[in-house]
């Protein structure tokens, strides 16, 4: 069972170049994973912590779910270091934020992980702390009432300003806010209410800090991601060195070679050009590191429209 992952979940070419100035996002769809041998097989690759978690869930979905996510995560780390998906190990620090075991990785890659009902992301780089954050939209939530209580003022006053149709930018508030503190690895130990973001389809996306020990990274950069219809994804990046990146997406499949994904960028965020195109079987979002936009913002105000 443990080969069947290895080989058909990575594909038959399971090298990948992972250049300096990329960032590479990966997509399952639990939909895709619905082989009965699947469990199984994903048990044999995590390791005892990992399935000890999964024992502690209560739901059949839930379990497959974590499954699914935690699969990708080595799958997709061993698409760019000589090492199998069970072999690798991993630590956190004290607010829970994993990395790769420095005893075993001495030149880590940066990653960050996480899932929604029915599909999964995982965002791996070379040069930058990242966080990733993915939401099912079109599921009920009392979007005013928990602006109020966890956003800022600013953007629960945006919020009440857009309801009812604005219900999908309280997933883009969300997922930018859990996927920044991601990035910075501080975890809900930096309320959500101390620092906002300012989203706007005229201009890019911004962020406010009034947090005592909150400063701003130099070089942070934030993207809003429509992998399909009805989720959302949102990508923080704190550069060490101020430089262009780029973003591809890929979906992840249990018995092909990996696949470009076809997705649409959510909306202008602060220095990112999003553009949606194929460059060698791949989906690019480039980022700017002087906040400069340019050539995509047709593109953006489309994926608005669509909502």
């Amino acid at each position: 069972m443990t080969q069947w992952v290895s080989s058909h979940f990575l594909g038959e070419n399971p090298w990948l170049c992972l250049p300096e100035d990329e960032i590479h996002l990966w997509f399952a769809f639990a939909g895709d994973f619905e082989d009965p041998h699947f469990p199984v097989a994903a048990r044999k690759v995590l390791d005892p912590g990992e399935i000890a978690r999964v024992e502690r869930l209560r739901h059949a979905k839930d379990r497959h779910l974590f499954l699914l996510s935690h699969l990708l995560a080595r799958t997709a780390l061993s698409r760019y270091r000589p090492r199998s998906p069970e072999e690798w190990r991993f630590v956190r620090n004290s607010h829970g934020k994993p990395s790769l075991d420095p005893e075993t990785e001495p030149v880590p890659l940066q990653f960050s992980l996480s899932h929604t009902t029915g599909l999964s992301v995982f965002a791996v780089t070379r040069t930058a702390d990242i966080g990733v954050d993915v939401e099912m939209v079109n599921r009920p939530v009392e979007a005013l009432k928990l602006s109020r209580r966890f956003f800022s003022p600013d953007e629960a006053a945006h919020l009440r300003k857009m309801a009812p149709e604005g219900l999908s930018h309280f997933f883009y508030y969300w997922t930018l806010k859990e996927s920044f503190l991601k990035a910075l690895g501080r975890g809900l130990s930096l309320p959500l209410d101390s620092f906002a973001f300012h989203l706007s389809e005229e201009r890019p996306c911004r962020i406010t800090l009034s947090g005592k020990d909150l400063q701003h990274p130099e070089g942070c950069r934030f993207a809003l991601i429509q992998p399909t219809k009805g989720y959302v994804a949102a990508l923080s990046v704190a550069l060490r060195q101020p430089k262009p990146m780029k973003v591809a997406c890929f979906r992840a499949l249990p018995f092909e070679e990996a696949a470009s994904l076809d997705w649409t960028p959510a909306g202008l965020s602060e220095g990112v050009e999003c553009i949606s195109r194929d460059h060698g079987g791949r989906s690019y979002c480039r980022f700017f590191p002087d906040g400069g936009v340019g050539g995509c913002k047709s593109r953006v105000k489309k994926a608005y429209e669509q909502e």
